[in-house]
């Protein structure tokens, strides 16, 4: 049987609370994990290490038009890099490593987030947080939310057969 993804509640049992607060938009979405033995290191860096090409070639449009306007922007990266807090796996910073989840995101100008990656047993649960800082960060989510959602269930359904 196929798991599929199903948008959920950000769960209360996240640690996110301790990393970002004055939440102006959230989301979250689970998965059913097949393979229940994948430590929460080896579940980030499938997600969000090895993207598709098409992601990869929409994140560098990205990267060029908001690089116009003083954003931060990709940084290369190298995936063998180990897990440690204060560090940058892939695109985010590393605010938290716990046994079943992991608290990355990041900080700019327009806005400020952290995303979630909790394990529950089987259940595999990522859920974005992000905190305006001004009006540009409100237009910019606008925008970006729609290609976000899809982002994630992509990679959230990487991660069953």
């Amino acid at each position: 049987m196929i798991s599929k993804v199903v948008k959920t509640e950000v769960p209360y049992s996240s640690a996110y609370k301790q990393y970002i607060s004055d939440i102006d938009y959230s989301d979250a979405y689970s998965v059913i994990l097949e393979d229940e033995t994948l430590c929460i290191e080896e579940i980030y860096r499938n997600i969000f290490i090895y993207r598709p090409l098409w992601m990869r070639n929409l994140l560098m449009m990205r990267n060029k038009v908001v690089g116009l306007f003083g954003l931060k922007t990709e940084v290369s990266f190298d995936d063998r890099k180990s897990f440690e807090v204060g560090k940058q796996v892939g695109f985010f910073e590393i605010y938290s490593i716990e046994e079943n989840e992991i608290i990355a995101g990041e900080d700019d100008k327009h806005l400020n987030f952290r995303v979630s990656v909790l394990k529950q047993h089987n259940a595999l649960i990522v859920s974005t947080l992000v905190h305006y800082n001004n009006f540009f960060g409100k237009v910019y989510m606008m925008m970006i939310a729609p290609f976000h959602k899809l982002i994630v269930k992509v990679l959230l359904r990487r991660m069953v057969p």
